[in-house]
């Protein structure tokens, strides 16, 4: 069943105080278009070879190609005072690999913890990275991630307290914090790992049941040795307990998994090949990262140098938007001359590597297995900011009020649809969200940009109705001048695929230069 939520990303226009909303076009992006192309060969190719994938798989690859897409189902919009109106798209509100969507979950996290989560007290980012082994069987098996992010959960409580009562604090000392499972590294690898943000000090209960926070100055190298060594101790105790392999587990997702975490390629004709590198010498450094408040013992390395200020609410919102950012972003992947796609890193690696490049048959195979589970969380709370913590009304903030009618989004009309799949007019008053932050003010915020403010005469839009029945979308897009056919799927090519054959045509390329800009 295709989501009633509209997209949420969007085109921006810089201006004076702000941007000028366009409307979200995925049909005209590189990773749209790819997939768009190649997602029916690669299916082919695998039933040919004897592989299938998980349903889950096919549910997210089938709905990222309808994300955004008017033509499965719309929002109008109008302008109270003009009486200009534009429609906005549904989206498919998946957790693997969308830009879009992850974009505004993204967003939508980062504005929770920071107005509803995280009291105005000091915080640290504590990484976990652990051994290839282990991300593997973390891949796709909630019990041993569970087991794992425990055991560095009460390596970080253990430390803090230890820490509380060398400088003579006393009594029931709780501690909180905010965990984000990501499953991919910089080249779309599949690595799971951690990224916990911790409230750096300690709350004590006082005599009259009001939490008092002590803040703890910063560990030592030494204390993050302790605490790395403390992981991988505990992982090691309790990893043995848990079940075998997961039963029901797919044998074609097991191997594109286990290829994606050595950076291999799992199908097609560079099978068992090394993913190509661009900018570097092409040598695989194995160098540990040591450095400030890092250590790493086993394969299990902890890296704890990043801290945000009690007051700095602009940097922890930073902070939280890189730990929920999208695996892959559309402005960073190029096309070659040759029809291949190099995807550029934000920053260049040690040994110079500056792009990694991919056929697009590699390519989608490296971005199914970071797809995850359905009902696998991806953001847990922790301590005193569980959800069911004792004391947790005591010191998160208070919240904002809540916004006026004329801020409420398009994300709230899906529980109004018509029964009939036509429209229906929709009363924006009577929209309640809780907590969470419609979609218009998360652009707002975002990226300064007020999508119900009319283009024309600066007015505040309305939400007039959600449209799904395919004949209404079709006479309203036919109206627009907006094409009212979906994006037609190439089907699937017999091999063998010249275009994406090896070595002769890697031959035939120079990767001492990385591609320009144009691309």
């Amino acid at each position: 069943m295709h989501s009633t939520q509209p997209a949420t990303s969007c085109h921006t226009h810089a201006i004076a105080g702000g941007g000028a909303y366009d409307r979200h076009c995925p049909e005209t992006t590189l990773l749209y278009r790819t997939i768009q192309e190649h997602w029916s060969t690669f299916l082919a190719d695998l039933e040919a070879g004897g592989g299938k994938l998980p349903a889950f798989v096919l549910d997210e690859l089938e709905a990222y190609l309808r994300c955004g897409i008017l033509v499965h189902g719309l929002l109008r919009v109008r302008c109270k005072d003009c009486g200009h109106s534009r429609v906005v798209a549904f989206a498919c509100k998946r957790r693997g690999f969308c830009p879009s969507c992850l974009g505004r979950r993204m967003a939508d996290t980062a504005a929770f913890c920071v107005d509803h989560l995280f009291p105005r007290v000091p915080a640290r980012q504590y990484v976990l990275s652990v051994p290839y082994q282990l991300r593997f069987k973390m891949a796709y098996s909630p019990d041993a991630t569970s087991v794992v992010l425990g055991a560095f959960i009460s390596a970080i409580t253990s430390d803090l307290r230890r820490r509380a009562r060398k400088r003579k604090l006393r009594g029931r000392l709780q501690t909180g914090s905010l965990t984000v499972v990501q499953r991919f590294g910089s080249s779309l690898n599949l690595n799971v790992h951690f990224h916990v943000i911790g409230i750096d000090g300690v709350y004590a209960e006082q005599s009259d049941g009001t939490m008092l926070f002590h803040p703890l100055p910063a560990p030592s190298d030494e204390d993050i040795a302790r605490l790395a060594r403390s992981v991988c101790r505990k992982v090691t105790r309790y990893l043995g307990q848990l079940a075998g392999e997961d039963k029901d587990q797919q044998l074609t997702l097991d191997h594109l998994a286990n290829a994606s975490v050595q950076g291999l390629v799992a199908t097609g004709p560079r099978r068992g090949c090394r993913v190509l590198r661009l900018g570097g010498n092409g040598e695989d450094a194995e160098a540990a990262i040591m450095g400030k408040r890092c250590a790493e013992v086993a394969g299990f390395n902890v890296h704890a140098n990043v801290r945000v200020g009690a007051n700095d609410r602009d940097g922890l919102e930073h902070l939280c938007r890189y730990l929920a950012r999208p695996p892959i972003a559309n402005d960073r992947l190029q096309e070659l001359p040759d029809g291949r796609l190099a995807l550029r890193f934000k920053q260049a690696w040690r040994d110079g590597t500056t792009h990694i490049v991919f056929t697009p048959h590699e390519l989608i195979e490296k971005l199914i297995p970071l797809i995850p589970r359905p009902r696998c969380h991806l953001v847990r709370y922790h301590g005193i900011l569980g959800p069911a913590a004792k004391d947790r009304d005591k010191v998160v903030p208070t919240p904002p009020a809540p916004p006026g009618p004329d801020a409420a989004s398009p994300d709230s009309a899906g529980s109004d649809k018509a029964a009939d799949g036509e429209s229906r007019e929709i009363d924006i008053t009577k929209i309640r969200r809780g907590s969470r932050l419609p979609w218009a003010l998360l652009l707002q915020r975002v990226f300064m940009t007020d999508a119900l403010t009319c283009p024309k005469c600066h007015g505040r839009m309305k939400i007039l109705a959600a449209i799904t029945g395919p004949d209404a979308i079709r006479k309203i897009l036919d109206h627009l001048g907006i094409p009212s056919e979906a994006p037609r799927r190439t089907t699937a090519r017999p091999p063998p695929q010249c275009e994406l054959s090896g070595t002769a045509d890697l031959a035939e390329v120079d990767y001492a230069d990385p591609p320009s800009p144009e691309w």
